[in-house]
Order: structure tokens, then C-alpha cells, then sequence
């Protein structure tokens, strides 16, 4: 699986403090090592954000990505209300 960042994942990404920058760092560890792992909650999403896919980081950050064929987009990464 190749992961594909946004501009805009990158930027959110960068703006994190700690702990929740750690935090991300290990989900995208655990997701690239298990995208269906349990402590995620990856769940494919529904109505305007079909299509998309999110997992969770901690209690409310959340990463938006979509597939395509083997290669990941992150699409943005935010609290659950900056993300749906």
C-alpha cells in the first residue's frame, strides 16, 4: 500500500502538538500495518462523503482518506466536526 498525504493532510498534520502529533504517527503506523485494525474504527463513510473512508486517532481526531487500487490519499486529518 503506498500512502498518498494532501497538501492539506500535510498542513494539519504539521499544526498537531503534542500528544496528539505521537498519536497520529502511531495510527498511520497501525493502519499501514493493519487498515481494518480494531482500535481504528475504520469505517467507510456515507451520504455527501461516500466514497471516503476515515479512522480515528484518539477520541475525536480523525483522518479522512479515500482508496484508489493499492495507493491511500489522506485526504484531511482534523477533530470529528474540521472533518464530517
Amino acid at each position: 500500500m503506498r500512502v498518498i498525504p494532501s497538501s492539506r493532510s500535510l498542513r494539519k498534520a504539521k499544526k498537531l502538538r503534542e500528544p496528539r502529533a505521537s498519536l497520529l504517527r502511531g495510527a498511520l503506523r497501525r493502519f499501514a500495518a493493519e487498515p481494518q485494525d480494531p482500535l481504528l474504527h475504520t469505517h467507510r463513510l456515507e451520504g455527501d462523503l461516500s466514497g471516503y473512508w476515515s479512522f480515528s486517532v484518539d477520541d475525536d481526531l480523525r483522518v479522512l482518506f479515500r482508496w484508489d487500487g493499492e495507493e491511500l490519499f489522506l485526504v484531511n486529518i482534523g477533530t470529528h466536526d474540521e472533518v464530517y
